[in-house]
């Protein structure tokens, strides 16, 4: 493991031990430092394959300290792209179909030409981004 650089990162502590990498962080408050850590692919692997992380400290008296999971300065390996599709029709009488993200926003929206163009619109989208997941609307 070692530690990253984000963008919330607003200064680096420099290690005395050449054996210790240097620690970009954020000062939340004196006294509070949070730093993000990036795993290699094997740390990775063997944390799913049920490993623990071990916490080393360096310094007494033991200050207190926690370890979380966090999305800030991430590259998500499984995560796909969730998009709902939903069809329906218009003010006009046209058929539309609405692009969401699975939190509600709208994404896209078609022109309403009928029900076929909808889903054809619905059909391209997926041709074009194989790997989105397309849920329909509850």
């Amino acid at each position: 493991m070692r530690p990253i650089r984000t963008d919330r990162s607003s200064f680096i502590y420099k290690c005395p031990d050449p054996d210790i990498a240097d620690m970009p962080g954020e000062r939340i408050e004196p006294g509070h430092i949070r730093s993000v850590w990036t795993l290699t692919e094997r740390e990775r692997a063997d944390i799913t394959q049920g490993l623990n992380i071990e916490l080393n400290i360096f310094v007494e008296p033991i200050p207190p300290v926690s370890l979380d999971v966090t999305y800030e300065g991430a590259t998500l390996l499984m995560r796909r792209p969730v998009v709902v599709a939903e069809r329906f029709i218009g003010d006009d009488g046209q058929w539309y179909l609405r692009m969401l993200s699975e939190h509600g926003a709208t994404l896209a929206l078609s022109k309403g030409y009928g029900k076929w163009s909808a889903w054809l619109a619905q059909r391209r989208l997926k041709k074009i981004l194989p790997e989105l997941e397309v849920w329909p609307r509850e």
